[in-house]
């Protein structure tokens, strides 16, 4: 390799360093921006894993669930506060992240949800993760996510496609649950993600 060889070789990869470093200074610099205006927001709601243990057995899910099953009305509801639906997806996404959900978040719209994920793996604390929680304007019980974010990054597709995929399976399995062994019978016709609620319409 020649002299200039070398020296051109050299400072491409000294620019590219440069480059890496300040991409990942913005990077930090706009997710702690980000993560401040987060926590103040007065528009999204969380719960902690303390709260989840300590209120869980106050709240009238499984009591709902129950009047739901044993109703004999051909149309029936059931509907879910923005809490309940915390602890409801708690569980079924702690096992597609992989780790410890220490704080799950909600800020609600209607026919559209974003849930924030702040997980612990071991002693890691990973930054905020978020994924959008969709329902058409159609007559159907299926929800599905479409976008990964980090803080207020989005993911680009070439590397959210695999986790949402395993996020989409797990709302569909977790759906089939209910109405194979919760429901006795019952099937889900239809989801309404409103602002304040969720609302399921079953049927026999």
């Amino acid at each position: 390799m020649s002299l200039y060889s070398l020296v051109v070789s050299i400072s491409f990869s000294s620019i590219s360093f440069v480059i890496f470093v300040l991409f990942l200074g913005f990077a930090f610099f706009r997710y702690s921006s980000w993560e401040k205006d987060f926590v103040m927001n007065e528009n999204i709601i969380c719960t902690s894993e303390e709260e989840v243990v300590s209120v869980l057995s106050d709240m009238n899910i499984l009591e709902k669930i129950k009047n739901f099953v044993l109703s004999d009305i051909f149309s029936e509801f059931v509907t879910f506060t923005k809490k309940e639906m915390l602890f409801l997806l708690k569980d079924s996404l702690s096992a597609v992240s992989g780790g410890n959900i220490q704080d799950i978040c909600l800020e609600s719209g209607s026919g559209v949800w974003k849930i924030y994920l702040h997980t612990k793996i071991g002693f890691l604390q990973l930054p905020w993760v978020a994924l959008d929680l969709n329902k058409d304007s159609r007559e159907t019980a299926e929800l599905y996510s479409r976008n990964l974010y980090v803080g207020d990054f989005k993911v680009p597709s070439v590397f959210s496609k695999g986790v949402l995929e395993k996020v989409n399976k797990g709302i569909s399995d977790a759906l089939l649950l209910v109405v194979e062994n919760g429901f006795l019978g019952k099937t889900i016709k239809n989801i309404d993600l409103l602002k304040d609620s969720v609302v399921l319409k079953g049927g026999f």
